[in-house]
């Protein structure tokens, strides 16, 4: 039977309907003082072939601590992570040792952290840096590593690229410590890139540049991108599907047209209420009232309900609601969502 392909409206590439990735029930505790706290609660989602998949929500929200756990880099001692599947191409996940995930890390997924100046060690040059990943993981001679790394530090638009390989991570500015983190994590061809807010320490401009450099390596290879962002307008640009955390949880997800457009969670409608909008740059800035809840003192019912305006007695009762179907391809956790008529983008 022949299988189903679809357009990818931010990439241009064809995705199909075998995940890539694919997550399934993802619960993540962490050891704290008071005993073991969970930060994930229950997160599924899946990636295909080509797609850009954002997770967007607040600080504290779990995507970063999502994503780690999938690639294995949470500290085990402090940590325990359990799903249902968690499987990557034809690799399983939850049964590789540390050093079968070791060998994963690399060629098949990889990581493009948040701060490169503290994910780039110091003491090495940016281009051994590059060449240790070709080397560990492909074999090649010192000579043969050097080349390629030199080609991928033009590849990702570092200029003079022979004479910056030799430097240290201080001598590059904080763009271009970006573009060598994209250079590593594309040494090996992966087939999905993982990049946790790679454009938050970055001015507008060089944001776009890297934000473009992305794009082009993705219609280039056909890998599949989860974005992990707070930053709706960079979801806008780059994703074309979207997921949204809070508290540990999805309490929706969707296109990223129709997330836009029509929410069914108010807290995917408080968040884009509180983006300021180029069109009305008189009016107050909104935001949504309180604060997330720590983790480990999760209110009762709906997790967003203390901040919901609304919120009924339902909603502070009881379990937290359960993800469901508000629209084809549209979830959502609010026991409201037929009942209640939410402001999206116009």
């Amino acid at each position: 039977m022949t299988k189903a392909v679809s357009q990818s409206a931010s990439s241009g590439a064809v995705l199909s309907d075998r995940p890539t990735l694919e997550v399934e029930d993802l619960f993540v505790e962490v050891l704290t003082e008071k005993g073991w706290a969970t930060v994930v609660d229950g997160v599924s989602f899946s990636v295909a072939r080509g797609e850009t998949l954002g997770i967007v929500g607040e600080s504290g929200s779990g995507k970063s601590v999502t994503c780690l756990s999938i690639t294995g880099l949470m500290p085990p001692k402090q940590t325990r992570v359990r799903a249902k599947t968690m499987r990557l191409k034809e690799h399983d996940l939850l049964s590789l040792s540390p050093r079968q995930m070791a060998d994963v890390r690399g060629p098949v997924i990889s990581m493009i952290f948040q701060e490169p100046m503290s994910s780039l060690n110091p003491a090495f040059t940016v281009g051994d840096q590059i060449a240790e990943v070709l080397r560990r993981h492909e074999g090649l001679s010192r000579k043969a590593a050097k080349e390629r790394a030199i080609g991928l530090l033009a590849r990702v638009g570092v200029p003079n690229p022979a004479r910056r390989f030799k430097q240290y991570p201080y001598e590059f500015s904080g763009g271009m410590r970006q573009r060598v983190m994209i250079a590593i994590a594309l040494a090996c061809n992966p087939d999905i890139i993982i990049a946790d807010e790679p454009t938050t320490a970055l001015d507008v401009t060089v944001q776009a540049q890297v934000l473009e450099l992305l794009r082009d390596i993705q219609r280039e290879h056909g890998m599949s991108i989860i974005f992990i962002t707070h930053d709706l307008g960079v979801v806008a640009d780059i994703c074309d599907r979207v997921v949204v955390m809070y508290a540990g949880q999805i309490v929706e997800g969707a296109q990223l047209d129709t997330l836009f457009e029509q929410p069914e969670h108010p807290y995917m409608e408080g968040l884009l209420a509180a983006m300021p909008r180029m069109d009305n740059s008189l009016a107050e800035l909104v935001s949504i009232p309180g604060n997330p809840p720590r983790v480990g003192a999760f209110p009762e019912g709906c997790r967003f309900n203390p901040r919901c305006k609304y919120a009924d007695d339902r909603c502070r009762t009881g379990e937290s609601p359960v993800l469901e179907l508000a629209a084809p391809n549209h979830t959502t956790r609010c026991l409201r969502h037929d009942e209640i008529t939410l402001t999206g983008t116009t």
